[in-house]
């Protein structure tokens, strides 16, 4: 969501979660910020966070997408590029044990301005360009409620997938760094 004030924030509540969180995203560094504290970025429903956000504003919004889930983010330079899910198709609705493996049907990469005086650099710009024209959908997917990377049962917790099946590790950094590593899903790339 971006304010009238262009300040950028990422309203998330996980279906694995009661809660939503708040997360500001810097407007020079384009770090990601969160301090779990309730009524500031901590809230009970998206409503409150949204309300907290606008200071009770319609107009406060200059822009928003919805999302059905978030698959990386990472700042270059002037700017800051958040890849989200916009469509799920359930590949495997119901696992045994329950859960529910989602194709990425359809993705969007959200590019949010910087007002960082170091402008991405002709390489850096290209790099960028090529990330943003991978085709992600139909060809990743993800489990959030199971480790779809070994085979089942896994004497390995949840949030340690094997490493070699996971494609954007380093693009859910930033959400780990922040003490949220369950909001950026674990996207697996369809072999």
């Amino acid at each position: 969501m971006t304010l009238e004030s262009d300040e950028v924030y990422i309203i998330v509540s996980l279906s694995i979660r009661t809660d939503t969180q708040v997360i500001y995203v810097d407007p020079t560094t384009g770090a990601l910020l969160y301090f779990a504290r309730p009524g500031f970025d901590l809230f009970k429903s998206q409503g409150e966070a949204l309300n907290f956000v606008t200071n009770g504003s319609r107009f406060a919004c200059k822009s928003k997408t919805p999302a059905r889930a978030i698959l990386g983010y990472a700042a270059f330079g002037n700017v800051a590029m958040l890849l989200v899910a916009t469509r799920l198709t359930a590949s495997v609705p119901n696992m045994p044990g329950g859960g529910c493996v989602y194709t990425v049907a359809e993705s969007l990469w959200i590019r949010i301005p910087l007002h960082n005086a170091v402008s991405l650099g002709k390489g850096e710009a290209k790099n960028v360009q090529e990330l943003t024209e991978l085709d992600i959908d139909g060809k990743h997917y993800f489990c959030e409620t199971r480790d779809v990377t070994r085979p089942f049962p896994s004497r390995f917790p949840m949030n340690q997938p094997d490493e070699e099946f996971v494609w954007n590790a380093w693009f859910s950094t930033p959400f780990v760094d922040i003490g949220l590593p369950r909001h950026c899903v674990t996207l697996l790339q369809v072999l």
